[in-house]
Formats: structure tokens, sequence, C-alpha cells
């Protein structure tokens, strides 16, 4: 394990830091610094005027989160720690004199380094100064101020003990106790100066803790991401033109989930997200994926709803599968229809429920079984949706509404394919069922015989894991093959399928749609459709402004800037991701944008249809910034290439979905993911199947990963196709060397089935 990932483990999230150095235009007057150390009073004195009180509530008004805020800006800029704030919705910041005022925008955040940056409409407030240091000295005496635990303005002395890097993040290790409520206060200096916002306790040591240290707070100032609070409360949120939460509790989307967090105001905690698309005629199916939390709570399916109290419910409840009638608020108005356990549901695992509507009754099944057919019609026809019951959080995906959508029983000749198939393993050998008197006279023979049964069986089940996860991305890797290589590949479905290929949970058609909404949304504000140039400023203030897309440029590497679908749930991308969203609602707006791929950084480029304008250059991942032909040529020359006229051609879909592969690819080597890896070079060797490059680091990754086969498979396509620049008497040599290791692996275990077999 690695230092950083075991200090992942090790310690707790608790606090925020601030970062560094930033210029008087960011930060207003400054006070003049002190030279001489204070005392510890004379700090705690200095810094209270400055401390403030950091409040955030859910969507029901209750208290997400309380932490520590300093001010850093004459005119309204407060520091605090990304956790205190989270998912808040309404955010206060309370001040010593017991003032309240709310967030007007969150001016910059980021959850890696758990820094935020709070803006609030108020002048003439007393700052701390940010300390010019790059690294806190290792001994160097320090404070930290805060509200730990709800008490206000507590002092703690300590000093610099080191520095340790966590997730990716050198932070300050502080020799000095942290609590909750710190998150997000200053660490000071004994001039007053401030070096690090407080964000980690050791879950170890009580009088451990850790602060980010104060430069990567000037890099987030130098590069902000200014959110109205308008918007930063729909970050996360439903499609209001698909969802209607009621009663109350967080209903958010992430990645292709619909996720029910928290109890909701209606009694026994109901709450309910009802879907607001038209059902269709007789007879049709309602559907969902559900895995909860907690097998004790309950969540599951809603239908026949009236959009208030009465509706009927079929979900997972404390082991059973239940039915209710809710006919009002009260529990003497339910009535439960159904409540048994079913032996086709697994606990702990995603199920799938489905209702099936029929004019005079409905069926309920779980996975593919039928659990019972009601013919209660109490309820009339209403909305369909989801619900959780008694604060359970639990996940939803692929909600569906149609026509017959149970999956069809597989024939008999498909399910003997797929056992032989499972079963073509020397591993799957049946642990004998005598009883246990019978093998108690064979003491520890019969303890190590079930015991290798057991690795056996262990390791059979993480191969069909494996091999359940290569033959769904196969089979989406498969449609983004065929999507590239039709008349008019799509590129945002290109894109999405993408993300599917590492998420089952990405719905293709459901985003594609929510960006038609979207842009409907947009066209509609121009009342006579506007000409492009009107079009495009509408796109841009919509865009960078009103949603605040953002570069990510400290979380730069994370899968999910790559990932299309989180980024239009985030705002946050890289050039690639970021372009090809801008791209897609320019689309539907009727402008013609295309994607420029610049070595090393991806831009756009609108090109007017009706000589309404010239061309621009548009810099995605710099809020829209417009870039000239010299900053063009810049781009290029910095990254190490000639400047060249073919740098500047618009980017095919084929072409920008292997640079996305690749923009995957790389972080993945380098945090040498071997599985990630591959899934990045099977789908380039599917998309460039003539690049010997691809092929053979794809050879190699499955070899290391143990698909020998598979390895041997890409030897022989070299040793067939004879590509230019390839040694084909190592690549021989190599086939021979991974067939012998593959014969030497099968006599193993064939070996240990026959030592099982005695």
């Amino acid at each position: 394990m690695t230092l950083r990932y075991a200090f992942s483990l090790l310690f707790l999230c608790v606090c925020t830091a601030p970062p560094f150095g930033v210029p008087a235009s960011l930060c207003g007057d400054e006070p003049v610094p002190l030279s001489e150390a204070m005392t510890t009073e004379q700090l705690a004195a200095h810094a209270r005027p400055s401390l403030v009180v950091v409040h955030s509530t859910d969507r029901t008004g209750g208290e997400l989160g309380l932490g520590t805020g300093f001010v850093i800006e004459q005119t309204g800029l407060i520091a605090t720690a990304w956790h205190v704030i989270g998912d808040g919705r309404e955010i206060r910041v309370e001040f010593p004199d017991g003032r309240e005022l709310a967030v007007t925008e969150v001016f910059a955040s980021s959850s890696q380094l758990d820094l935020a940056l709070l803006r609030v409409a108020e002048a003439d407030l007393p700052i701390l100064k940010l300390s010019d240091e790059d690294r806190s000295s290792q001994g160097a005496e320090i404070v930290a101020m805060g509200h730990p635990e709800g008490f206000r303005n507590s002092i703690v002395a300590g000093v610099v003990s080191g520095h340790q890097e966590i997730d990716g993040v050198e932070m300050i290790q502080l020799a000095m106790s942290i609590e909750r409520g710190n998150s997000g206060g200053p660490v000071l200096n004994r001039q007053g100066e401030v070096v690090g916002v407080v964000t980690r306790k050791s879950a170890l040591e009580d009088k451990v803790g850790f602060a980010v240290p104060i430069r990567l707070l000037r890099d987030l100032l130098n590069d902000p991401n200014p959110v109205p609070m308008t918007r930063w409360n729909t970050i996360g949120t439903l499609d209001p033109q698909v969802w209607t939460p009621i009663f109350g509790s967080g209903w958010r989307q992430r990645a292709g989930r619909i996720l029910a967090r928290g109890s909701g105001n209606s009694f026994g905690g109901r709450t309910l997200c009802l879907n607001q698309e038209n059902l269709p005629e007789y007879p049709f199916d309602v559907q969902v994926q559900v895995r909860l939390d907690d097998e004790a709570g309950a969540a599951g399916l809603v239908f026949h709803s009236d959009g208030g109290d009465r509706h009927y419910g079929f979900y997972p409840s404390a082991g059973n599968l239940r039915l209710t009638r809710f006919d009002g608020p009260s529990v003497n108005s339910w009535t439960i229809l159904h409540n048994e356990p079913h032996p086709e549901y697994r606990a702990g695992e995603w199920n799938t429920l489905t209702v099936r509507m029929l004019p005079d009754s409905f069926e309920c099944y779980v996975n593919g079984a039928l659990v019972l057919r009601s013919s209660d019609n109490v309820i009339p026809p209403g909305m369909s949706g989801l619900a959780s019951f008694r604060g359970t959080e639990a996940d939803f995906r692929r909600f569906a509404v149609g026509g017959n959508l149970l999956p069809g029983l597989p024939s008999a000749e498909i399910l003997r394919r797929l056992e032989a198939f499972a079963d073509d393993s020397p591993w799957n050998q049946p642990v004998e069922k005598d009883r246990a008197a019978e093998l108690l006279p064979l003491g520890e023979t019969a303890v190590e015989f079930m015991s290798r049964q057991a690795a056996q069986l262990e390791q059979k089940a993480m191969q069909l894991r494996r091999l359940s996860v290569d033959l769904h991305q196969q089979a989406v890797r498969q449609q983004l093959i065929e999507e590239i290589s039709g008349d008019s590949p799509d590129l945002m479905k290109s894109a999405l399928l993408v993300a599917r290929i590492s998420n089952a949970d990405v719905d293709v058609a459901s985003y594609m749609s929510r960006l038609d909404r979207m842009a409907g949304e947009l066209a509609a504000r121009l009342s006579d459709g506007g000409t492009e140039l009107e079009r495009l400023q509408l796109l841009d203030e919509w865009f960078f402004n009103e949603l605040g897309v953002r570069g990510s440029r400290i979380e730069y590497d994370t899968p999910s800037n790559s990932y299309l679908n989180e980024v239009i749930d985030d705002r946050e991308g890289i050039p690639l991701s970021l372009s090809v969203f801008y791209m897609e609602m320019a689309r539907r707006l009727q402008l013609n944008v295309v994607g420029v791929g610049l070595p090393g950084h991806f831009v756009t480029r609108f090109i007017p249809a009706t000589g309404d304008g010239t061309e621009q250059t548009i810099d995605v991942f710099d809020r829209g910034n417009r870039l000239t032909e010299a900053d063009v040529s810049r781009l290029i020359l910095a990254a190490g290439f000639p400047d060249q006229q073919r740098f500047r051609a618009a980017s095919t879909t084929a072409e920008i979905i292997e640079r996305m592969l690749l923009n995957l690819l790389h972080p993945a080597e380098r945090r040498r993911d071997d599985e990630a890896v591959l899934c990045c070079l099977e789908s380039l060797v599917e998309l460039q199947p003539e690049n010997p490059d691809y092929r053979a680091r794809r050879l190699e990754i499955r070899a290391r990963t143990g698909r020998l086969r598979m390895a041997i498979r890409d030897a022989y396509w070299f040793l067939d196709e004879q590509p230019a620049g390839v040694n084909l008497e190592r690549v021989h040599a190599l086939q021979q060397s991974l067939t012998e290791e593959l014969k030497r692996r099968e006599q193993l275990a064939e070996s240990a089935v026959g030592r099982s077999e005695e």
C-alpha cells in the first residue's frame, strides 16, 4: 500500500484548510504585518474578530454541517473547508457580533483540497493576513482557532510536527488536538498570519491533526469558479421536468444514479420522488433497480400516486418484500397488503423491482420472479416513482416505464451454454456435503480440505466477477465502435458510451435528453431565435456564468473529469470533456462549433454559417477565453511541436474519442491501475485495430493480469501481420513463453483438482 492510500485509511476528514500569499487585489487592504511574536492570548484577540461560524442546511432545512471560517477580504470573502458546506443548499455565516449573513456565491471550491471560498454581501470586515511562506518549517510554533463541538472561539497551541502527503495533497502535520467544528479554521504563526487551514484529525492519535498549506489557497484564488447560490443549489439536483420530490429529504443524482438521503417530513420518514413523464397505455411496466444501505430500512417503487399522501408502494423492508396501500398521512391510514420474504431477493445487492400495470390489477416482481398479484383497486391510476422510508439511504438506477420490461427467460440451450462456460474451470468442484459427525474423525485433514475448497471457489468467484465486467465492457465497446463507424456519428452518445464502459449506471439516453431540454430552455429566451452571435453570447453567459462550468486544475487527472456524465453533473472537467459539453450545447442551438485538438490542449472553434461575424477560437477550459492566432501558435510551440496548420484542423468524432481514451489511459498508468489500463487499451485497439503500439501495450497488460490466452492472440497478430519496426523473433519467443506458462498453470490446476478428489 502506498503512503498516500495508507494515510487515506488512517485519517478521518474533520476540517478544512486555506492556501497562500494572495494579491492585494483579491484580499483588499491588508493590516500591517506584525514582526514580533505574539503570545497565545494576543493571537486569540487578534484573530477573533475575523473568525466566523459557517452553517449549512440540507434541502429540508435541517443542519447539514457546522464549521469554522475566517475573513480574507474586507468586502466579504471567507475561507472555510469544502466539507463544511458539502452539498448544503442554504449556507449562512455567523459573525462574532451575532449577525448572520446569507452566502451569495461560492466564489471558489475544491473537494480535492477540501477548500471553499464564500462570498457575503458585506464591507469593511476585519481580515486575517495570509502568510507569504511556501512551506511551514518543521518545529514552528502555531495556534489553531475554531468552534469545536459548538464551543465558540476555541484556541489550541502546538507545533508543526512535519508534512505528509494525503490523497495527493501535501498537508501540514499539526501536533495539537483537533475536534469536529474546527474544520475550516485558520492555523496561525506567531506573527498572526495564516499558514494553513485545518482539515483533518488523526483517527489513531488524539493530538495529531492536519491542515492544507496556505500556498494552495493562492492557487484557488487565482483560478476561481464563482457559482451564485441560485446555481449552487442546483448542482446534483434532479431534473425538475422529469422528477418532483415531495415530503422533503435529499433526493440527488450522481453518476447515473438517484440517491435518497435523509428522512422525509411525512409520517414514518416517508419521502417520495415522482416521475413526471406521461404513462403509456395498459399494459405497461414500472421498473427500477434499488440497493439499500441498511437492509433494516425500506425503499423502492411507488405507483398510482396522487402527488400527495395516496399511493401504492412495493419495496424491500427489513428483509421482506412489502406491498402497502397508503391512503393518508398517518400510520392508521396505511394497509399492508403483502409482507413476506422472497428467495429471489438478494440482500445487500442491487435488486430489480418491477410492477406490471394491467387494466384491473397489477403484478409485482423481484429480479424477474413473480412475488404477488393484486386486484386491490382502491387508489385510482396516477404517477409512479421512488420512495424511501424511515430515513433509509438508498441508491436507485435504471428507472423505466414502458411495455414489457421484464427480461425474457433464457432458453434451455442458452442456459446450458452459460453454465458450461462458467463451469469450464478446474476450481469448480463441489464441497462434499457429508454430515459434520462423519468428518470429525478426519481431524485436520477435513479442515485443510475445506480450506482448499474455499480458496478455490473464491478464486473461481473472482474469475467470474472479472468475466462479468469484461462482458459488459465488451458489449458497450461494440456499441461505441458501431456508433463511431456510422455515417453521422453522434459525439455526445459516443462520449457517454466511453463513460458507460466503466460505469454501467450511466443512462446514455437520459443525459442526451437532458441536454436537449437545457438547449430548449436556452433557445426560448430568444423570442425570434436570435442571430448566431446572439446565440453564442447566450451560450457563453449560461455555460460559464449561470452554470459556473470551470476547468479542473487541481483535480486534473481524476477519471471523473473525462467521464462526460460526471462533467455535466459536476460542471467541472478538463479541456476535452468541457469542449465536448460546450460543442454539444452549441449544436443544439444551431451553432457550428468544432473541436480542435491542439497538442496538449483541446479548444473549440466557432465557424459562422451565415457570415454573421468571424471565426472565434474558444478555450472552454479557461471560461471561454477567446484565443488569437498568436495564442494558438504559442500553445503549439509550448507543447514542443512545430507551428503547422494541420494542428488547427477540426477533429473528427473518432479522433475526439481516441483522445478521450488516452486522457483516461495515462493517469491509470501512473496509478498502476492495471484493470483501468486494460479497459482503455481494449477500447483503443477496437478503435485503431492496426495500431501496433496500442496492441503491444495491450499484450503486455493482458499477460500481467493473467489473461494469457488473450495475450497469446495478440502475439499471433504481430506474427501474422508483421507490422514494420517490430522484432518478430522477440515476439515469437514471447508467444512461446506465454504458451508454456499457460500450460504450466493448467497442469497445476489439474493437479489441484486431483488432490481435492483424493
